[in-house]
């Protein structure tokens, strides 16, 4: 996280880039981004269930058939939607616990030294994966492991990428504290958990909110920082995937039509943390991928399509078809309604495309 305050602080895209935010016309509180009056009236009427923005970003099935799974008007019953935990989906979990534990337990450092910078980063890893919580996620993330070996996952090497992870971050918070001037962004800048959550004061406007813009309140992205205008998401997987940038875009929205004109977000940032080596014959030591990038009119646009595609799907019925190609399998593999999809008629041939 701190590489993100880093990042921004050397880069100040607000100032280089500053000609393209000026320019942002599509807005959460203007009427052209809100959804249909067909889906405002379905969602008013209860027919079809809100969507949240990762609902709407996270497109990984090429037909969208999780998506219906979950809220197609005919979807599963409760314990079929949750599908099958998959590595990929347990590991976020933990990788964002680390980090934001790593922003909320910094030190003054009173003989700074890579040494001094070590020891504390070590304690606090050691203090974070003894948690009994935390115990708990790694124990079965290994389990899946060993279940599911075409994941790639490896629990004891993503151990050693959240411990260098971490050093790295004590060390970057510690030469923001150095370098920062008054216009640069601080810890206390910024906002996670609770403090990010966007919500209304009424459960009243907050219906009518959803029924304008068609996101599900209230929206919790992983981190925002108010006074600069940026919100931003952590993501894992084993490569970066451009409808990463599409989340920001919907919480940019959402923040917008909650709060009203003038309170903008104009940037997102993304912290990409690759959790799995694209070869099980490779070790690397990776770090955070930090993506900053104008939430532009071209980018809403995008996913206000992908939201109205989205709930179109989630409108009709029966659910989507299967996919047909091996291209639109490449996610089967690890997809957590694999085996309902088979059951259903999809063929798979044999291991991970």
């Amino acid at each position: 996280m701190f590489q993100v305050i880093v990042m921004w602080n050397l880069t100040r895209p607000d100032q280089e880039l500053d000609e393209i935010v000026k320019n942002i016309k599509l807005r959460g509180y203007n009427k052209d981004t809100f959804i249909t009056g067909e889906f405002a009236w379905k969602l008013a009427e209860g027919k079809i269930r809100p969507l949240s923005v990762s609902d709407i970003s996270d497109k990984y099935c090429p037909t969208r058939r999780d998506l219906y799974f979950k809220k197609g008007i005919r979807r599963l019953s409760k314990q079929l939607r949750t599908g099958e935990e998959t590595w990929g989906s347990k590991v976020g979990t933990l990788v964002e616990g680390y980090i934001m534990n790593v922003v909320t337990n910094t030190e003054t450092y009173n003989n700074p030294s890579y040494k001094s910078i070590i020891e504390i980063s070590e304690r606090n890893h050691s203090n974070f994966i003894d948690n009994d919580n935390n115990k708990k996620i790694i124990k079965r993330l290994e389990e899946l492991e060993e279940k599911q070996p075409e994941e790639r996952g490896n629990t004891q090497w993503l151990k050693k990428l959240l411990k260098s992870g971490g050093k790295a971050e004590f060390a970057l918070n510690y030469l923001n504290e150095l370098l920062k001037e008054k216009i640069s962004i601080t810890k206390d800048d910024i906002l996670i958990g609770d403090s990010a959550k966007i919500d209304t004061a009424s459960e009243e406007m907050k219906f009518d909110k959803i029924k304008q813009i068609g996101i599900n309140l209230p929206a919790t992205p992983d981190f925002i920082i108010p006074r600069y205008g940026i919100v931003g998401d952590i993501k894992t997987g084993i490569e970066f995937k451009p409808h990463f940038q599409l989340t920001c875009a919907g919480y940019a929205l959402a923040y917008e039509n909650v709060n009203g004109e003038g309170n903008h977000i104009n940037w997102g940032i993304i912290y990409f943390f690759p959790t799995r080596n694209p070869s099980l014959f490779r070790k690397s030591i990776t770090f955070a991928q930090v993506y900053i990038f104008p939430i532009d009119d071209y980018l809403r646009k995008e996913f206000l399509a992908k939201r109205d595609e989205a709930y179109n799907i989630i409108s009709q019925e029966p659910e989507p078809p299967l996919p047909l190609t091996n291209k639109q399998k490449r996610h089967c593999y690890h997809c957590k309604f694999k085996d309902f999809c088979i059951q259903e008629g999809l063929v798979l041939e044999g291991g991970d495309e």
